[in-house]
């Protein structure tokens, strides 16, 4: 006797602006297959119930990026989409672009501006009879981002583009530009039009890499690298971005002191637990725990201590550099790359770890690239975020914590879901402090805005963008927002005050964890 099928159902988006008044939904119940995807359901749809369904597609192996659509509020092209059994699925058009009908989108405007940026390629050179011969390593950089299919998913979902399209190009056809730019026999200079076309608009918040079906690091590869380009030769950065640089010149902070530093006012560097230690590790603070959110770098301190870790911490530690490689700005990595190795190797420790968002992404992800540049060797030491340090290494958890009653919101801050991959860890940690209650957001992930040097160098941009990251804090009805990075922290902090939501608090999550260890 066969097995029936399981059943999954879509809810398919439907508009016919010449015969609707608004948007509808639909719901539709499709039998599922091994190796399903969302654009074979799409089909059985249109064939089986409803042959006006409009969509597009092409070739069925995500080469042709025609069928990229919004699946449970993410994009990606529909004959990649995974279906699983047990599941149901919201499918929407493309985000940030007109309707024409159902989940087909008007593309129009985005090409005439596509159209517009060009020319992509001159060259003046005349044609010989044998092919131009460059060597491979040239073509280095054009190889990470030859790959676009122009599905422009990742148009959707920048939050840029969705709050100021006219000033943010977007993450595509920034792709478009920098293949022009990383093209070795190209004559033409696109550089001043990616300046004019929002280079300095990414908030490097990792969206569009994250929906990207070819996988391109749009803001390591093209952002960070074109502004990198542009500080180069002298048309960058922003004004905005030059004050913590001076600063990092002055002082190897990027941020200016308040009150007593953290680092200041240490008695000692190591510090040993009341217990035989089950670890040793250095404790990188950043420059907003030492200099501006010292209760942040004291708390973690304590954490570590009360878990049995002995903690260095070398005064002479100094920025990460995040700041700067993010806006282009890397004359002055040597100085901090080597300064930091010294300061942590003078103390053997092999393990660093890290409260900020930015510098645990820094340490691990840029400085391996900057120490083999600058000190020909590979990097000493494993890095880790503090949560995820406590619940993937130590695989402790926290117990005999204090009760907090408190109902919660978590913002997973950018640089630690999308550029690390930590969603979980702290999670868990928040939500084994007794009585705290976790609401949710309706999208926890989604960028605040301060980060890639926006909030410093586009305020207005920045505050934009943060007004949603407000609206979703709000609805939870929650007393208080939670999170792990310091500009974050910043940044909600401001936007719910102007916003008159002063009561709505903000924590980083070392504040909480601290107090419920007491």
């Amino acid at each position: 006797m066969s097995q029936e099928k399981p059943i999954v159902k879509f809810k398919v988006f439907r508009y016919d602006p010449e015969r609707d008044e608004k948007p509808r939904y639909e719901t539709y119940e499709v039998p599922y297959y091994r190796g399903m995807k969302v654009l074979d359901a799409l089909i059985y749809i249109h064939d089986n119930y409803d042959p006006t369904l409009a969509f597009r597609y092409s070739c069925k192996i995500w080469r042709c990026g025609s069928c990229a659509v919004m699946v449970n509020g993410d994009a990606r092209p529909a004959c990649r989409a995974e279906v699983e059994p047990g599941k149901e699925y919201v499918i929407e058009p493309l985000a940030n672009l007109p309707v024409v009908r159902d989940l087909v989108v008007d593309f129009s405007k985005l090409y005439k501006r596509f159209t517009a940026l060009g020319p992509y390629f001159v060259t003046t050179k005349p044609r010989g009879t044998e092919p131009a011969r460059v060597p491979g390593h040239k073509y280095e950089d054009f190889i990470k981002v030859a790959g676009c299919i122009e599905c422009w998913s990742c148009i959707s979902v920048c939050p840029a583009v969705k709050v100021a399209w006219s000033e943010m190009a977007g993450p595509g056809l920034m792709v478009a530009l920098a293949q022009s730019a990383f093209n070795p026999l190209n004559e033409h200079d696109v550089l001043p039009t990616a300046f004019a076309q929002g280079l300095y608009c990414c908030t490097t918040c990792r969206k569009c890499s994250e929906v990207c079906p070819e996988e391109i690091a749009v803001p390591e590869v093209v952002f960070e690298k074109l502004r990198a380009i542009a500080v180069s030769r002298g048309m960058g950065p922003l004004q905005g971005h030059l004050v913590p640089k001076e600063l990092i010149e002055k002082t190897g902070k990027s941020v200016a002191r308040k009150d007593t530093p953290f680092l200041e006012s240490l008695e000692t560097e190591v510090f040993k637990p009341n217990r035989e230690p089950i670890d040793r590790v250095g404790l990188f603070t950043g420059c907003l725990a030492d200099y501006r959110l010292q209760p942040v770098a004291k708390a973690t301190l304590d954490i570590l201590l009360k878990l049995g870790i002995e903690v260095v911490v070398p005064k002479d530690q100094v920025c990460c550099g995040s700041p700067m490689i993010r806006t282009g700005v890397l004359s002055v990595m040597e100085r901090l790359v080597k300064q930091n190795v010294a300061a942590f190797e003078r103390f053997g420790v092999k393990t660093i770890v890290t409260q900020c968002a930015g510098c645990s992404l820094t340490l691990k992800k840029n400085f391996p690239e900057f120490v083999k540049k600058f000190l020909g060797r590979d990097m000493p030491f494993k890095v880790y975020h503090l949560s995820e340090y406590i619940v993937d290494v130590l695989k402790l958890k926290l117990t005999g914590l204090k009760e907090i009653k408190m109902k919660v919101t978590w913002h997973d801050p950018c640089h630690i879901g999308r550029g690390q991959g930590i969603y979980k860890q702290p999670r868990e940690l928040l939500t084994s402090i007794p009585g705290i209650q976790l609401i949710e957001m309706r999208k926890p992930d989604q960028c605040c805005g301060a980060g890639g040097g926006v909030r410093s160098g586009k305020r207005e941009l920045s505050d934009m963008i943060r007004a949603d990251k407000v609206k979703m804090i709000i609805e939870t009805g929650a007393e208080a927002v939670v999170t792990e990075c310091p500009f974050c922290v910043i940044q909600i902090r401001d936007a719910l005050d102007e916003a008159g939501y002063k009561d709505i608090k903000v924590f980083y999550l070392e504040d909480l964890i601290r107090k419920a260890m007491e």
